[in-house]
């Protein structure tokens, strides 16, 4: 089965994914999901999303991609119970250490290794595939062939982006450890979880200081050119057919921190692209006018966003 899956910011948002032909929805909890609280959901709110998804024949999936400290494994795995118990269907996490523990307590639900585990090679797949995680996500900074190279080495479903990025920047997503440069904030809740300001790792805010410009220089050397830190990734539309060819499981929009009116149109473009594959066309010129637009706005929000964490990031400093 083919499943189109969408990102849920807020529960709003999520409800209109699934309302515009998303299969599946994945949401952060408030504090343990690499994203501001802004774009992250109460425990009230994922578990009204899962009983309208339970109701509608729809998935919920739960980013709990932090990195907890040896305090806070048992407040993650607690964290996790009632996801489970509501019928979530699976859960996105970075800590290899984690999968184990996860699979043990709670069999029933599928593991996505998040994309924030900063996956290179098959290698690293076949050790996630060892741990007992059932999904991959694809980095974005990868293609068709290395997506085609995973699927003949590793028995794991896929999980693919609808974005891409033809440049490779110099961080890896999940190997970052700059978020925090501009400021460094520690506050424990209730639970004994440490909200790191500034550190996604720890389950923080990005201040997106790769998007920064910054100069090169070696030794008294000035390079002329500044070096590109993290690439810009767009959407994509020309893959599609080679991924349902290959029996890519899962397509993943990105986008949390968007506008709900954007995810929305864009969730509404991928359900019609992807169902007219799936029916047997591999023409995707029809949908270029349509992804142009989506692809100016998607930027547009991408560079009004960064530039809005980076001023509060000098602020904070």
């Amino acid at each position: 089965m083919t499943i189109l899956m969408a990102p849920g910011g807020t529960l709003d948002m999520a409800i209109s994914a699934f309302e515009h032909g998303a299969d599946s929805v994945f949401v952060g909890p408030k504090g343990w999901s690499r994203r501001p609280a802004s774009d992250e959901l109460t425990d009230a709110e994922i578990e009204e999303l899962v009983r309208y998804g339970n109701r509608h024949g729809k998935d919920v999936r739960v980013a709990i991609n932090v990195m907890p400290a040896p305090t806070e494994v048992d407040a993650f795995m607690d964290k996790i119970a009632p996801f489970a118990e509501w019928g979530v269907g699976g859960v996105m996490v970075c800590d290899p250490g984690l999968i184990p523990l996860v699979k043990k307590r709670f069999p029933k639900l599928e593991v996505h290794v998040s994309v924030t585990a900063g996956v290179f090679n098959t290698e690293d797949i076949s050790f996630y595939d060892e741990l007992g995680a059932d999904y991959i996500v694809l980095p974005y900074r990868w293609g068709v062939e290395e997506a085609s190279e995973i699927r003949r080495a590793s028995p794991m479903k896929l999980e693919a982006f609808m974005f891409q990025t033809s440049h490779r920047g110099r961080i890896c997503p999940g190997r970052c450890y700059s978020s925090s440069y501009f400021h460094v904030k520690h506050f424990k809740d209730a639970d004994n979880k440490d909200h790191f300001v500034g550190s996604a790792s720890r389950g923080g805010s990005c201040y997106r200081i790769c998007r920064v410009e910054w100069s090169l220089k070696s030794g008294e050397h000035q390079h002329e050119e500044a070096p590109t830190l993290k690439s810009s990734p767009e959407l994509l539309l020309w893959e599609l057919p080679e991924y349902v060819a290959m029996g890519v499981e899962r397509f993943k929009i990105p986008g949390r921190e968007r506008s709900p009116d954007l995810v929305t149109d864009i969730v509404a473009f991928y359900r019609r692209a992807l169902d007219h594959v799936l029916a047997g066309n591999q023409n995707m010129c029809p949908f270029v006018p349509e992804w142009e637009e989506l692809k100016r706005r998607w930027s547009g929000e991408r560079v009004s966003r960064d530039d809005n964490q980076v001023e509060r990031a000098e602020l904070a400093a």
